[in-house]
């Protein structure tokens, strides 16, 4: 499939629809965790949901508007616009081939989303924010750097592990959770619900339920 012919498949009514409402959740979800000085972020549910269903392209433009309604409250949440369109289109891309339909394929799925987030959130926090940010985490940066005597990379790549784990696997089992409570006819309204039906019928031994 062509670049031009993914994206077109991606923007249908439903897949734009989405949007607005996986926003929403990521905002709500970012805006708890803020408030509660949380070692997730939980910003990103919304996102890996809507890049499920709809596709990575969709993933892409909800995680960018994402992070820009949060960098109101908080500029500093800006340079995380990238980052969190890029997860999203990773999880699009994985969805479209399938990783999501099966529980072996959700942890696979999982960890090149935890890895490729860990790396580039800590290049982000040290190279742009001096190792420190207004998130959670940042307090856990802190201690492992006075304690243990690691660089200061090391050091925020270390709490990253730990608060990237944690987010990308609550906000992954989420979004999966969600998508395998919605049934195949509503699935089949979205562009990727053939591949989650279809990966229904294969795990029944090829039955089909469309209530």
């Amino acid at each position: 499939m062509g670049l031009g012919a993914s994206i077109k498949r991606d923007f249908t009514l439903m897949a734009i629809l989405l949007i607005p409402v996986a926003v929403a959740i990521n905002f709500a979800g970012g805006s708890l965790a803020k408030t509660l000085q949380l070692w997730v972020f939980l910003d990103s549910i919304g996102t890996y949901l809507v890049a499920m269903l709809a596709g990575p392209w969709i993933g892409l433009i909800t995680g960018l508007l994402s992070v820009m309604v949060l960098s109101v409250g908080d500029p500093t949440m800006l340079p995380w616009a990238g980052l969190a369109g890029l997860m999203g289109l990773v999880v699009g891309v994985l969805a479209r081939r399938g990783w999501f339909t099966s529980w072996g394929g959700t942890v696979g799925g999982f960890l090149i989303v935890a890895v490729s987030s860990i790396l580039v959130s800590a290049a982000i926090t040290t190279w742009l924010f001096g190792g420190f940010t207004t998130s959670g985490v940042s307090v856990l940066t802190g201690l492992i750097h006075d304690s243990t005597g690691l660089s200061l990379f090391q050091s925020v790549l270390a709490s990253h592990v730990v608060g990237e784990v944690l987010d990308k696997a609550a906000s992954v089992l989420i979004a999966v959770l969600v998508v395998r409570a919605i049934s195949d006819r509503a699935l089949l309204r979205f562009p990727h619900g053939e591949v989650f039906v279809a990966g229904r019928k294969k795990a029944r031994g090829g039955s089909t339920v469309t209530s």
